[in-house]
Order: C-alpha cells, then sequence, then structure tokens
C-alpha cells in the first residue's frame, strides 16, 4: 500500500511536463542501441541463409495490420488518499501495426525472416474509491518489435499458393508517453512468437496474410505496481512483398 496512486509513474509525468528526463537506472534499453543488435542479428541470417549451393530467393515486404492484446490489464494494486483507501488499475490498449519482413528461402520448403514492427498502443489509469471511478488516458506508447523466424511451408519454392506455419524470438522495447523512439529511454522485454498463414505469388509479387501470438514480459515494472506475468499480442496482418531470384 502507498500514498497516492503510483508514484514513480506520477513522477515521470511531473517530469514529462517540464521538459526533464529521468535518470538511466529507472529506463534501460534505449531505441539505437537495440537498433544495432537488430542489425547484427539480420546479417548473421543471411549469412546462414545464403548457402553456396542452394538455389533461393529473397522477399522483401512492407506489411500492416492490428495488433490485440490479451493480458492488456499491466498492473493494479491500493492506495491510501484523503478520501480512503482506492485501487489504481494500467492497462494497454490495442493498436495499428506496421513495419517490413525481409525473408530468404535457400530450400524448398524451409525459409528464414527477419523483421520489424511498429505498434502504436495507449496507457490508461483507472483510479477506483468506492462510489467513484475515474479513467484517464496517459497518452501514447510505442512498441518497436524486432524478430528472427524460422518458417516451415507446406508447398515447395515456387508454388503459387503457399500455407506455413512459423515460430522464433526476438524483443520489444516499449516507450512511454512523452519519449520519443530515440530517446534511450525504453523498457526492452525479450520474448517469442508463433503462428502461420498463406502466400499468394504471382510473378514478381507476393501477397501474405499472418496471424500470429507475440508473448513478452510486461513492461514499466519501475514505473507501475504489481507488474508480473507475460504479454500477449495477437498480430493480424497483410504483406505486400517484391520476389527476388
Amino acid at each position: 500500500m502507498h500514498y497516492g496512486p503510483a508514484p514513480r509513474i506520477a513522477v515521470w509525468i511531473t517530469l514529462t511536463s517540464r521538459g526533464l528526463v529521468p535518470c538511466p537506472d529507472i529506463m534501460v534499453g534505449g531505441f539505437g542501441v537495440e537498433l544495432m543488435k537488430t542489425a547484427c542479428l539480420v546479417a548473421a541470417c543471411l549469412a546462414l541463409a545464403a548457402g553456396p549451393s542452394a538455389a533461393q530467393s529473397l522477399e522483401l515486404g512492407i506489411s500492416g495490420g492490428y495488433g490485440i492484446l490479451n493480458g492488456s490489464d499491466l498492473s493494479s494494486g491500493e492506495f491510501t488518499s484523503e478520501d480512503g483507501i482506492g485501487t489504481e488499475a494500467y492497462s494497454l490498449s490495442n493498436g495499428v501495426r506496421i513495419g517490413g519482413r525481409m525473408a530468404f528461402n535457400p530450400r524448398a520448403y524451409i525459409g528464414h525472416e527477419v523483421a520489424y514492427a511498429y505498434q502504436h498502443l495507449s496507457l490508461s489509469e483507472v483510479l477506483d474509491l468506492g462510489p467513484t471511478s475515474q479513467t484517464s488516458d496517459l497518452g501514447t506508447v510505442r512498441a518497436h518489435n524486432f524478430y528472427y523466424n524460422l518458417v516451415a511451408h507446406a508447398l515447395p519454392e515456387g508454388s503459387p499458393f503457399r500455407p506455413f506455419v512459423t515460430g522464433g524470438g526476438g524483443f520489444t522495447s516499449f516507450f512511454l508517453p512523452g519519449f520519443s523512439s530515440f530517446s534511450g529511454y525504453g523498457n526492452t522485454k525479450f520474448g517469442y512468437n508463433y503462428g502461420g498463414g498463406v502466400k499468394f505469388n504471382f510473378f514478381m509479387y507476393g501477397l501474405r496474410f499472418d496471424v500470429r501470438n507475440h508473448v513478452t514480459g510486461r513492461p514499466f515494472g519501475d514505473y507501475l505496481p504489481n507488474v508480473s506475468g507475460t504479454l500477449n499480442n495477437m498480430e493480424y496482418s497483410v504483406t505486400f512483398s517484391f520476389l527476388l531470384g
């Protein structure tokens, strides 16, 4: 129990309203560092995919879709005010996803994929003091998703219709409202994803539909009370691709 709703997030709101930046030991995992990690991951995946004896194709795609959060309630707890003991709860909303995919298909049925997606979320707060409650929108949360996946197709390379299943791992960097993606104050959570979809190939163009569940830890434990467990982010997306090779 504490006095006043989420004192750490209250400090954050005060700092951002004054144009100040919190101490680096509160929020870690800057976007620039994660971008460098991702560049290394891409290079490693490309080296693995480019076997000297294997015929291969390259897919470069732009994707868009929507992410639906299961377990979006980040935290809850009690606080004490002049009006008595109340409860507070913080949650994330669903949001639009945009990004890109790059895939190599070095074998007839197996492919490698690296991807990035930005998701636009919002953070809300509900304060409940018995007969009265108050809901506040605290602003936009920017989520940057980076991951590598292994893709197994049901039909061989060159087929115009290719159902697939996929699984992989990566990380998501979450940024609290008031902080840009390049501020260096992100909260990074590692996780995994799995799902499937179907690809339609038309000469040098492709269209694919994906359904995936992205599982990470819940963010912002340094600011919100009682943060634990996992966050499930169900992706529904469409990708337009250029097929090379």
